[in-house]
């Protein structure tokens, strides 16, 4: 699949990235404070207090990132060899 291919795939999947975000954070400052976390470094949120909070943002925040990079890798592939 061509570059042109990989990049209509990624634009053509906005909304299964906001549907698979909207199931795993529920609002956008869910959202938000996952990525502040996963920013910050696990020792400052250690001596916060925090530590907990901050290993699950950054499970649901990689998660989110996993699946909408293996969405559009999945499509890819499968959809590749016909366009090709």
């Amino acid at each position: 699949m061509s570059t042109v291919g990989w990049i209509i795939l990624v634009v053509a999947n906005i909304p299964l990235y906001w549907l698979v975000g909207w199931i795993l954070f529920r609002d956008w400052e869910n959202f938000w404070d996952c990525l502040k976390f996963w920013l910050t470094p696990d020792i400052i949120s250690l001596f916060r207090g925090e530590w907990i909070e901050d290993q699950w943002a950054q499970v649901k925040l990689s998660l989110w990132l996993v699946l909408c990079a293996g969405a559009v890798i999945a499509e890819g592939l499968v959809l590749g060899p016909r366009f090709s």
